[in-house]
């Protein structure tokens, strides 16, 4: 095995463990959301909370598709990398 190859392997692990730790993350924040808010004057400060918890979700959930695209396209060049090592190409 190559410099190249290793790199893109430990390159892999560091997003792997950047996806999980955002998916925890979501999971954390999704069980502070509420779908349903009845609410009188005084719990008006519930509502800026929930949107706040909401620009978060959807925030979190941008940088996923963005790790999630990223991984992909590392997966497929290891694995091209590997194929081409074992015909000899590379």
């Amino acid at each position: 095995m190559n410099g190249t190859f290793m790199s893109l392997v430990i390159v892999e692990a560091v997003l792997t463990a950047a996806a999980i730790l955002m998916f925890l993350y979501r999971g954390a924040l999704d069980m502070k959301e509420e779908d349903h808010i009845i609410l009188d004057n005084a719990e008006a400060h519930l509502v800026r909370d929930q949107a706040s918890v909401r620009k978060k979700l959807d925030m979190l959930s941008r940088y996923i598709r963005i790790v999630a695209v990223a991984w992909s396209v590392l997966l497929l060049a290891i694995f091209a990398l590997w194929v081409g090592q074992g015909l000899g190409f590379v």
